[in-house]
């Protein structure tokens, strides 16, 4: 198996590489859950790509880029908080200050790198791990750290769990996130605090969780998506006055018969304030309900008006732009990227018909 196992490591480091900068790639679109479970990946990725370099005895190699020096583990649990958060809450919205957690992470790389750096070119052998500060601060604090995230997170979960009143499956995902990190913290705190010698079961922990990960991500992308019963047991929680189908309706109906989507810069609080209901509340819905975000939803309404009335012979003396700009379209541009977008087509297919 030993013969074997640099070959392992290469292949679900590759992997992992891949699956992390898909994920990471969701910050573009806001999808915040995969972003940072794609944080999470990355420094697992680079911590198995790094025991490969070790086996391979590459590590002094002049030619070896040191990868290794941005797996800071004081990423992972802030990561991981985000990634659960943003999992549990449908309105989640990630603000610049929260980023400061990440700064310890950010100065365990700074450092670690200048450190690594100054060494090679001056030929020092001066490593800050010597310093028993710099080990609490790179190896005790994450762990601590992780523990008390999976405390809060467990408390969440059971809040949740209670709030929902449904079977532990619908939260399956969650809880097998939760309970992998469970799992690693408890043997990376035997590694870190005990000394015991258990970092070959990390090891096939991280193996197994990147190769797992992948495959599921590859052959049922929807098993990255939020699950459903979390949003709706947040929902519950956060707005317990409202009821999600009568309000759905109304909303349904300011859209389909007030055609409140023609109106051009349409913001979330013209409608919420159209239907009398918190913002939040509102963007929860659509999230739950339309798997979407209010921009995609709107400009989906836009769409199909434009459609209908192409559709429509008294429209017929009116030109593409004149109809999109009474769907509530603000310009031409914008109408030919998102009507491309909905409906894989360019709107003057659509004229040819």
């Amino acid at each position: 198996m030993e013969k074997f196992e640099p070959y392992i490591l290469l292949i679900i480091s590759g992997q992992g590489f891949l699956l992390s900068s898909a994920l990471l790639a969701g910050i573009f679109k806001k999808r915040y859950a995969n972003f940072f479970l794609g944080l999470i990946t990355a420094v697992i990725t680079i911590e198995i790509f790094t025991i490969w370099v070790m086996r391979m005895n590459l590590n002094n190699s002049p030619s070896t880029f040191p990868i290794w020096l941005l797996g800071s583990y004081l990423i992972i649990p802030p990561a991981l908080w985000f990634f659960m958060k943003s999992n549990l809450n449908p309105t989640f919205q990630l603000k610049r200050i929260q980023l400061w957690l990440f700064v310890p992470a950010l100065i365990e790389i700074v450092v670690e790198g200048f450190s690594y750096f100054s060494n090679w070119y001056q030929s020092s052998n001066y490593h800050p791990f010597d310093n028993p500060f710099w080990f609490f601060f790179t190896e005790i604090l994450p762990v601590v750290a992780m523990g008390v995230v999976i405390i809060f997170l467990s408390i969440d979960l059971y809040r949740l769990q209670n709030n929902v009143k449904k079977s532990l499956y619908g939260l399956y995902k969650l809880y097998a996130f939760l309970g992998f990190f469970i799992l690693t913290t408890f043997f990376w705190t035997l590694e870190a605090f005990y000394i015991v010698p258990v970092f070959k079961i990390i090891e096939v922990i991280l193996l197994l969780f990147v190769f797992v990960l992948g495959n599921l991500g590859y052959f049922k992308p929807s098993f990255l998506d939020i699950p459903k019963l979390a949003r709706q047991g947040m929902i519950n929680q956060n707005f317990p006055q409202f009821n999600d189908e009568k309000e759905l309706g109304r909303l349904q109906s300011l859209f389909d018969h007030n055609k409140i989507h023609t109106q051009q810069k349409l913001s979330l609080k013209q409608v919420a304030d159209s239907l009398k209901l918190p913002e939040r509340y509102v963007s929860a819905l659509i999230n739950l309900h339309h798997n979407t975000n209010f921009n995609s939803f709107v400009n989906g309404h836009r769409v199909s008006e434009v459609i209908s009335r192409i559709q429509d012979p008294s429209q017929r003396k009116k030109n593409l732009l004149g109809i999109a700009m009474d769907s509530g379209f603000n310009s031409k541009s914008s109408f030919n990227q998102i009507f491309k977008e909905v409906t894989g087509k360019n709107p003057s297919d659509y004229l040819k018909k």
